[in-house]
């Protein structure tokens, strides 16, 4: 299942969208960015401690992928199949 990344929102939300329009929440708070970023390739940049420079460039590497597609991660996936279970159970 492919899945677009896209945000971020007014509140600086990011999520994934699968083609059905529905959306999973990939950042929800300023330090989920890194662990989002690492979906879509980026590393944390050499010799770095200070977190803050880390979160930042994690932030700019989602930004410059935008509208990218990836593979969804395997929770993602089952988020998805869940979603649309409880649909078609209405």
């Amino acid at each position: 299942m492919k899945v677009t990344l896209v945000g971020p929102n007014d509140l600086g939300y990011w999520f994934l969208d699968d083609e059905n329009g529905d959306s999973f929440p990939l950042v929800e708070r300023h330090e989920d960015h890194p662990a989002a970023a690492k979906l879509f390739g980026w590393t944390a940049p050499e010799g770095v401690t200070d977190e803050e420079e880390i979160i930042q460039d994690a932030l700019e590497w989602l930004m410059d992928n935008i509208s990218e597609e990836i593979e969804a991660p395997k929770d993602v996936e089952a988020f998805f199949k869940e979603l649309q279970a409880d649909e078609a159970d209405e």
